[in-house]
């Protein structure tokens, strides 16, 4: 008996999910002339054979403060020379993957390389990587999309006979990508670049910055301390327990009103915050209301291996109250949460850029 109530406790409670922080970094430039029209640049990492080229990236450890610190660290890891001291920098959230005991943030982030000696990294590299380049979206075009599209002869390390994508600058074996994400995640940046458009996602905004500051992608944890901390893995990866939120804004354009709700995900292996998203926003959206997301909010907490991550989608409709009556609905100085007030403030004013739901993902963002 006592085993079969440890077994009901134990599926009932959140499960540990590995967690993982990509970065698509653009290239940035401190005497670069913005009247200048020059081709955009990317990271791309040379990964210790077989696995080609990739972004930077990988397992959030519990080391790290937050997501954002561990597409940095990864960056750094993978892509730069011993000792670089030059950070790059996450600007925007482009997507949040929930898949089956998985999360993954993919961040843009830009990191100024103006030396004529790149700061990244050069053949053999290290146990991380071989090495980095800065790519063009054409040059990203030209790798070969699987290692299976490449003749097995071609699959060692000596490239002397081996045409590649960068052959007009270097010589590097092996031209495959690891997987599709280059493509998407440049190719969106790319499209964004070419279409004169806001950069996609949600801004990476420092917690305890300007105050009026409430629309993007936060993240923040309570604590530093790792002393004593009993840390959850998974298969070896850094393991987390993440409690994940869905809080839902609604405005009446109608009758200039706005209601509240907010709901937690329990087992994020029954169901993605996508999916939550999708099903409270069914109950007052029509095919001409507007949604969108205002916020992620990612708080670690001072145990280090547990985390919040909240979101925040929003719709403006018209629906009428009466197909709603179980819900409350407010004039904007009647909200009584200081945040639900600011956000509100940002609808009416339509200040701030919100992201497109599709920032949130329960299968992988592929083109």
């Amino acid at each position: 008996i006592t085993y079969g109530v440890s077994r009901v406790k134990r599926m009932m409670s959140p499960l540990p999910t590995n967690a993982f922080s990509l970065a698509a970094i653009v290239r940035s430039s401190k005497t670069q002339n913005q009247s200048q029209k020059e081709d955009q640049q990317y990271v791309l990492v040379h990964e210790r054979f077989p696995r080609g080229w990739w972004l930077p990236g990988g397992g959030i450890e519990h080391k790290d403060s937050t997501p954002v610190d561990a597409a940095v660290r990864e960056t750094i890891e993978e892509a730069a020379l011993p000792h670089c001291e030059n950070l790059p920098v996450m600007t925007h959230l482009l997507t949040l993957e929930q898949t089956q005991g998985r999360i993954r943030f993919i961040f843009r982030g830009e990191w100024c390389d103006d030396d004529e000696q790149s700061i990244l990294k050069c053949p053999p590299g290290d146990d991380e990587s071989i090495e980095a380049k800065w790519v063009t979206w054409e040059e990203v075009n030209n790798f070969k999309r699987r290692r299976k599209h490449i003749p097995r002869e071609q699959w060692s390390d000596d490239s002397s006979d081996n045409p590649h994508p960068l052959s007009s600058r270097t010589s590097v074996s092996h031209p495959w990508l690891r997987a599709h994400e280059p493509l998407t995640f440049f190719g969106m940046l790319e499209h964004s670049l070419t279409q004169n458009d806001t950069v996609p996602g949600l801004k990476v905004c420092p917690v305890g910055g300007e105050e009026d500051e409430v629309v993007g992608a936060f993240f923040s944890r309570q604590s530093n301390d790792n002393e004593g901390l009993q840390t959850l893995t998974i298969q070896g990866r850094a393991a987390f327990l993440i409690h994940l939120k869905c809080h839902l804004i609604v405005y009446d354009n109608e009758n200039q009103q706005f209601a509240t709700m907010t709901k937690r995900v329990d087992d994020q292996n029954e169901k993605t915050l996508r999916q939550l998203a999708d099903e409270m926003l069914s109950q007052f959206t029509s095919s001409t209301s507007e949604t969108g997301l205002l916020r992620v909010e990612y708080v670690a907490h001072e145990n280090g291996r547990e985390a919040t991550l909240t979101v925040f989608p929003y719709a403006i409709t018209s629906s009428n109250h009466e197909f709603h009556y179980d819900v409350k609905w407010f004039s904007k100085d009647e909200l009584t949460d200081l945040l639900d007030q600011q956000l509100a403030a940002q609808l009416l004013t339509g200040q701030g850029n919100v992201a497109d739901l599709n920032i949130l993902r329960d299968t992988e963002c592929e083109m």
